[in-house]
């Protein structure tokens, strides 16, 4: 024992020996270099990295830009990087000193401006450009809604069933600028204008992404860019090296929210609350009175149907896109082919989406060149049913005993239809080819002198088809409901550019833009429906069987435009940068006396960081203030506004059925123009600290003269309303984008991004009466003086009246109110008697701001190696929103305890609320419209992505230049005080056909990318 004791010692004892040898061995073996990092102009750089090439032995610079560093004797050469300056490297020696040079690709970036590029050192007007990179991660078709938060002042509107599959988004730029006008930005697809959105355009075949967004950035486009311009570059090929790209993921999508419906037991007693509220004697009906049979037993049984569970599935989202890039010297071609399929999380609604793209550059001579673009789009949309998820009653049974559907769940015929029978008995489809090609030959006519021209036709084609069975609750009455809606969107562009760059010495250049353009975008629809089919097997394709009555709609405009653009830019010693542009629109929409419109707008930047009190700041690398000023026109929404227009009419007389027509509801105005959106931008752009970190700040005021408004005429003259100008919109607002780059070492990278905007909007004219006396308010409309666009006019919640207050004088029983509770009790809605003149009357009314006070995300970045982390979130901050899940009936939010719904405390003499009201079977609590204005301000965990690229060493072996997966959560998790399926989009009214809204989803997605 003793011996083996003896000769473990012995081991350990010679293993330390040997440690100790090695370390002191590999000590030996190295040695300690020293030296200094300068910036171009020999100024120490502190905080730049200095690593042995090839390992990850490295270190920093100090304040003093030194460094010491201990490397192996065989280490041979070290890499020196800075943010903003090219890396370097240099030989190991005892004493180093290394000079790094600017990244002219950081300093100089090039950035899509219109007609034109710029290097964004040189920008004068207000133009951003996204990080694609992060907008590319969210697992959607739609281009639109990934830019959400990525630019500083640029909101993306999800409503309106822009969430479903296939849906579209609407961007508006720096808040609303128009009240029954247009508000909507432009698209500008490589220099095109599109009429409508970017559907078209695969993410994986995007370029870069650049943002126009105050008057002097936006006048080249004329009264079509007032309310901003999205500028999209596709991709083109690169000479020499033929490359092939595929990028494919897989998503999987649930159900996001953030409350509770009733279960069995709770909705039962819901239902006996209403009722017992309802009883003349606040009794309880016996549950006979209350449910029906079926109800009964699955009370007792406990036996209840979760509609959420029946109807709602997880989401599928399935994308593949190959791109292929190359060419020569002369001929470069890009061309792509992409596949996109979404199976929602609603049943019935699904989208595929296919993409075929052609990107052809052919230099013909030194001075002649051409570039052809082709994009085809065919996608499927299948539409989701007219479902009831939450407000159907769990009391029934969803299938009968026999396992099939039962029609009606409570077992009463003539109750509510199950929402999975309306499921199978609907159908709802929608089919559409894009085709856009683009043509621009190009011609330098000197060495400073050069003429393009562009041509681009896009034909747009679409069809919708619905069927209604004789089965479904919509379609019994008829006998069958077929619906077929046909559309056709069809554009073409011709520009003649004429573009003149001199440099006349180290001091002076200019440029000098020349544009003469037409375009044309017309639109037909014919609208088809027909009831009553025998034989219903052929859906909407039968909809020339129908046997009752058959409708048709034919609806059909052009427009048509004629522009002339001129814009001068002038770099004084690239310290003092001055832009001036001017196009006028001449438009086929405007009314006959103001067909042109007119659009100036200037520019100047002053380079502060070139000047000589700061040139030798080392703290700042760029400061640049810019100023710039412009009036745009605001096109008209709707051609045929000013004129006079009539509508057919199917009469009978002499008991025979005649045809003939009859003035339009609106009144026309032969003196109706466009409006005029007039901007002051301040910007400063900076970077600081040796470009740790870099950003910009905006500041702009805005306002719309002559705007377009609404207004009620006598009903004797046979018209319900009319357009006309007149009054005065503002908005103001102020925007940070800021990047702080924390680490940037050769294995590790870290940065921390963020943008921030807030908008106010309001009303500052109206119009005058009849004896000049100005109007403040319309009521009708929602105008009114002081107070923005979309503003909520409401009575103010108070809360809810308990037992022992002084209900019998609450001003809301006052006979003297404009809706006085005469049977006032505890459990109603309490509203605020703001004037305190003790009744309750439209003067008491308050306003209530839906617009956010700000908006913004804050996003990070880090890289170790070959692994990437990225990290979203996005906030909003004040928003306002009225709840239909708690005011409208059809939302389950009358507290009738018809429908399911929310599930909320509301009040029962044995337990009273002060948030929410009685129930009652027979009426909606009055003033719940009051209760239901909500905050709608939220943040949300919007991406988390996780990648790593396989190393160098690994791709090179099996012929390829990089390999990428990654992982990205989407919508993990949300913070909000709001009841719904997310607080940006209310879902659809559920009795309701129209797309009126979809539910945000939590997703996670796989994917690979593969570059060869």
């Amino acid at each position: 024992m003793m011996l083996k004791l003896i000769t473990k010692r012995t081991n350990l004892a010679l293993l330390m020996l040997a440690f100790v040898v090695s370390s002191f061995a590999a000590l030996q073996a190295q040695k300690t270099v020293t030296g200094t990092v300068l910036d171009e102009t020999g100024t120490p750089l502190p905080g730049a990295s200095v690593i042995v090439k090839g390992t990850s032995n490295g270190t920093s610079t100090d304040f003093d830009g030194k460094f010491t560093l201990n490397v192996n004797n065989n280490a041979t050469t070290l890499q020196v990087s800075f943010i903003g300056y090219v890396t370097k490297e240099v030989a190991v020696s005892e004493n180093i000193s290394v000079s790094l040079e600017p990244d002219a690709s950081v300093l100089d970036e090039v950035v899509v401006v219109g007609y034109g590029t710029q290097k964004k050192s040189d920008l004068v007007s207000a133009v951003a450009k996204t990080d694609l990179a992060k907008a590319v991660v969210t697992p959607t078709s739609d281009v639109t809604e990934m830019l959400r938060g990525r630019i500083s002042g640029l909101k993306v509107d999800v409503g309106s069933g822009s969430l479903r599959p296939g849906g579209t988004s609407e961007i508006i730029f720096r808040g609303q600028g128009s009240i029954e006008g247009n508000v909507s930005g432009i698209y500008v697809v490589d220099g095109v204008v599109r009429d409508g959105g970017i559907e078209d355009i695969s993410p994986d075949d995007i370029e870069s992404i650049e943002f126009l967004k105050d008057a002097s950035a936006q006048a080249i486009y004329g009264s079509r860019a007032a309310n901003g311009v999205v500028l999209v570059t596709t991709k083109r090929g690169k000479k020499d090296k033929v490359s092939v790209t595929y990028h494919g993921y897989v998503a999987t999508k649930s159900i996001e929210r953030n409350f509770d419906v009733y279960n069995g037991q709770e909705f039962a007693q819901y239902k006996r609350e209403a009722a017992r509220s309802a009883d003349v004697n606040d009794e309880y009906s016996d549950d006979a009175n209350i449910f029906s049979d079926v109800e009964l037993e699955n009370i007792a049984n406990n036996n209840f149907v979760n509609w959420e569970d029946e109807l709602m599935r997880n989401g599928v989202v399935n994308s593949h896109s190959i791109g292929i890039s190359g060419g020569t010297d002369f001929t470069s071609v890009y061309g792509s082919l992409s596949y996109f399929n979404e199976d929602g999380i609603i049943p019935t609604s699904s989208y595929t989406r296919k993409n075929l793209r052609l990107n052809v550059d052919q230099k013909i001579s030194d001075k002649f060149s051409v570039t052809f673009d082709i994009g085809i789009l065919n996608d499927d949309i299948e539409r989701a049913a007219n479902v009831n998820v939450i407000t159907t009653s769990p009391l029934g049974s969803a299938y009968n005993a026999d396992g099939s559907i039962a029609e009606f769940p409570s077992g009463d015929e003539g109750s509510a239809t199950n929402p999975l029978w309306n499921l199978r008995e609907q159908d709802h489809d929608e089919k559409g080819n894009d085709f856009v090609v683009t043509i621009m030959p190009k011609y330098q006519i000197s060495k400073n002198l050069q003429y393009q021209l562009k041509a681009s036709m896009t034909r747009k084609n679409s069809e919708r088809g619905q069927y209604l069975s004789s089965l479904s609750s919509s379609g019994e009455a008829d006998r069958g409901i077929a619906r077929i809606d046909n559309q056709l969107r069809e554009a073409f562009l011709v520009e003649n550019i004429l573009t003149y760059d001199k440099i006349i010495n180290d001091n002076n250049n200019f440029n000098i833009t020349l544009v003469q353009a037409i375009d044309e975008n017309k639109y037909s629809r014919t609208f088809t429906q027909g009831t009553g089919f025998p034989n219903e097997s052929l859906g909407y394709d039968g909809i020339t069987n129908a046997i009752g009555l058959i409708t048709a709609e034919r609806d059909k405009t052009k427009v048509r435009t004629a522009s002339f653009m001129g814009r001068a830019r002038y770099n004084l010693m690239d310290k003092y940068l001055f832009t001036a542009t001017y196009r006028a629109d001449g438009a086929s929409v405007n009314a006959k006396d103001f067909k042109w419109t007119y659009n100036p707008a200037a520019a100047f930047a002053w380079k502060m960081h070139k000047e000589s009190f700061l040139e030798d700041v080392d703290a700042i690398q760029e400061l640049k203030l810019r100023v710039s000023y412009g009036s745009l026109a605001n096109a008209l929404k709707s051609p045929y506004t000013s004129l006079f227009t009539a509508e057919g009419q199917n009469y009978v007389f002499n008991d025979q059925t005649a045809s003939g027509y009859s003035p339009s509801v609106v009144l026309p105005n032969l003196s109706l123009k466009h409006e005029t959106i007039t901007t002051l931008n301040f910007g400063l752009d900076f970077s600081i600290f040796k470009r740790l970190l870099t950003g910009s700040i905006e500041y702009y005021d805005s306002r719309t003269k002559d705007l377009l408004l609404k207004r009620g005429v006598p009903p004797i003259t046979g018209y319900n309303y009319t357009y006309f100008n007149a009054g005065e919109l503002q908005n103001t607002g102020m925007e940070l984008s800021l990047t702080a780059n924390l680490f940037n070492k050769e294995d590790f990278k870290w940065s921390i991004s963020t943008n921030w905007s807030n908008n106010k909007n309001k009303i500052i004219d109206l119009y005058n009466d009849g004896i000049g006396e100005p109007i403040l308010e319309d009521d009708i409309y929602n105008y009114y003086v002081g107070q923005p666009v979309g503003v909520i006019r409401t009575y103010e919640f108070d809360g809810i009246w308990q037992e022992g207050e002084d209900i019998a004088n609450a001003p809301q029983a006052n006979a003297e109110s404009t809706n006085p509770q005469t049977s006032l009790r505890a459990g109603d809605i309490r509203v605020s008697d703001v004037n305190k003149d003790g009744k309750i009357t439209e003067d008491d009314r308050v306003f209530i701001d839906t617009n956010p006070d700000w908006f913004g995300s804050l996003s990070t970045n880090i890289s170790y190696k070959g692994f990437d982390l990225m990290v979203d979130f996005y906030a909003v901050e004040g928003a306002t929103k009225v709840n239909p899940f708690i005011s409208e009936y059809n939302n389950g939010g009358s507290l009738r305890g018809i429908l399911n719904g929310l599930k909320v405390p509301y009040y029962t003499p044995e337990s009273p609320s002060t948030t929410y009201p009685r129930a009652n079977a027979e009426a909606a609590p009055t003033y719940i419209g009051a209760l239901a204005v909500k905050d709608a301000s939220y943040i949300r965990l919007r991406t988390v992505s996780l990648g790593y690229t396989m190393p160098e060493s690994w791709t090179s072996k099996v012929n390829m230049d990089q390999i990428r997966f990654y992982v990205t959560g989407t919508n993990l998790f949300t913070q909000t005080d709001y009841l719904g399926y997310s607080p940006e989009v209310n879902i659809r009214s559920t009795f309701s056909n129209a797309d009126t809204g979809y539910p945000d989803a939590t997703s996670f997605t796989f994917g690979v990318k593969v570059n060869l």
